[in-house]
């Protein structure tokens, strides 16, 4: 599978945008919240790990068949899926439920 998604909250910013001279920053004063990665699980829980072997094992079938799924999104948050050879040459687009649906086992049809 191939995914080509941008990263979750929008576009990364590579630096902070520039003020007008003169202006001033909002003074804040809320306290900062220290962030601790202690109650974080060393591990996703078991389901979640049921789920990626599942996806995993949909995958290795694709490829099996000489296939593979292809995300992208487009205006608006859409999400266009196609199914592609593994050549990358697209064989025909479905809907993002039924790629889904191949994601969780069932047959490509």
């Amino acid at each position: 599978m191939d995914f080509n998604l941008p990263p979750l909250g929008g576009v990364e910013r590579a630096a902070q945008a520039q003020r007008p001279k003169g202006a001033k920053a909002a003074a804040s004063t809320e306290p900062a919240v220290a962030v601790t990665v202690d109650t974080l699980p060393a591990s996703p829980p078991d389901s979640v790990l049921e789920e990626m072997f599942a996806a995993a094992q949909a995958a290795d079938k694709l490829h099996e068949q000489a296939r593979e799924l292809h995300f992208e999104t487009v205006g608006n948050g859409r999400v266009v899926v196609q199914v592609r050879d593994l050549d990358g040459n697209v064989i025909r687009t479905i809907p993002a439920g039924k790629a889904l649906d191949v994601a969780a086992g069932a047959p490509l049809d």
